[in-house]
């Protein structure tokens, strides 16, 4: 059987926001979004768990909601953190004191982003090397122990994703799409010799 890496997004945030914000107070929603850990009562999915248990290594980003999340899919086991599987830092847009609701920026930063893509932009180097360190970590961990479940973030995941394609690794099944709790599995195409 090839290696597996399996990228689950984190649960459902317990930092919750209303209201009309400004660049400065989007900085600030994300700061608190940052700190908070999961919404009281936020379960993942059976199925989730079965594979966490059957993981050969559970890793988190060391940020509150995506450990809390790995917790409560491995209850009392060893779980690895790292500021690897940070979520990727996207500040908001330029827009001076114009104030709009928080689904509002997070629709206008996800524009800005398919728009890099629809031009071919590279993401921020930073950003790559990012994803390209995590992809190592988790490739290396793959290789030691068979496979690994990492609880990560959205665009994180979207980015590891992509590095580790460039590294061969597939994708076989995605569960949830882009959902909280959702799971994309990858394995190993090195070895299988595709």
């Amino acid at each position: 059987m090839s290696a597996r890496i399996i990228l689950v997004r984190h649960g459902r945030s317990a930092h919750v926001h209303t209201g009309w914000i400004d660049a400065a107070g989007f900085q600030r929603w994300r700061d608190a979004y940052d700190a908070a850990g999961l919404l009281p009562g936020e379960r993942p999915p059976s199925a989730l768990r079965a594979l966490a248990t059957q993981a050969g290594a559970v890793v988190a980003s060391d940020l509150p909601r995506a450990r809390a999340s790995a917790e409560l899919l491995l209850p009392g086991g060893e779980i690895a953190t790292s500021a690897l599987l940070r979520e990727l830092e996207q500040p908001a847009l330029p827009l001076g004191n114009a104030r709009a609701p928080l689904a509002v920026w997070a629709l206008a930063i996800g524009l800005r982003k398919a728009y890099g893509a629809l031009r071919a932009e590279p993401p921020p180097a930073a950003h790559q090397r990012q994803a390209a360190e995590a992809a190592e970590w988790l490739i290396g961990l793959a290789a030691q122990r068979g496979s690994v479940l990492a609880v990560t973030h959205g665009w994180l995941r979207e980015l590891l994703a992509q590095a580790l394609a460039e590294r061969r690794w597939r994708r076989e099944h995605v569960s949830g799409r882009y959902a909280h709790w959702s799971a994309w599995t990858l394995t190993d195409g090195r070895r299988s010799g595709s």
